[in-house]
């Protein structure tokens, strides 16, 4: 009986699972970014449209609608919406969804001067767990 030969393929098994995971993480980031963008989505000026809304006599319409504490913050200009990105860390294998922005932290958390927390990416969070835990659990799947 010849001698049987193995050969060691575990490497490239580890750096396809690797790609998995971080195509899944990817997924999951971009899941929490596009929910966190919908709850920035809801108009708070006088916008309608796109379009600045005007009065009878053609001056801005001064019409702000302000987020209550504890729902997220209404969209006033749309920078904040616009920063929210996510980004994955293929070395430690974690991914990142938030904003450089540093009122985005303070409306999501409130401040010690008197902010009421709004939050909008810990919620966005939360309402797009169970796609998140279905993107990881369809990792054990061929």
């Amino acid at each position: 009986m010849p001698d049987a030969e193995l050969e060691w393929h575990g490497d490239e098994a580890l750096a396809m699972i690797r790609a998995r995971v971080v195509r899944c993480l990817h997924r999951a980031a971009i899941a929490v970014k596009n929910r966190a963008k919908e709850l920035l989505s809801v108009a708070g000026t006088g916008r309608v449209d796109g379009k600045t809304a005007r009065n009878a006599k053609g001056h801005f319409k001064a019409t702000v609608t302000r987020s209550k504490p504890g729902e997220p913050p209404r969209k006033q200009t749309g920078l904040l919406r616009s920063k929210v990105a996510h980004e994955v860390d293929e070395a430690t294998l974690t991914a990142r969804v938030g904003t450089n922005l540093e009122y985005g932290r303070h409306l999501e958390l409130g401040t010690k001067r008197g902010l009421a927390p709004r939050p909008w990416l810990r919620r966005a969070l939360a309402e797009v767990a169970a796609r998140v835990e279905q993107l990881l659990d369809g990792l054990g799947e061929p």
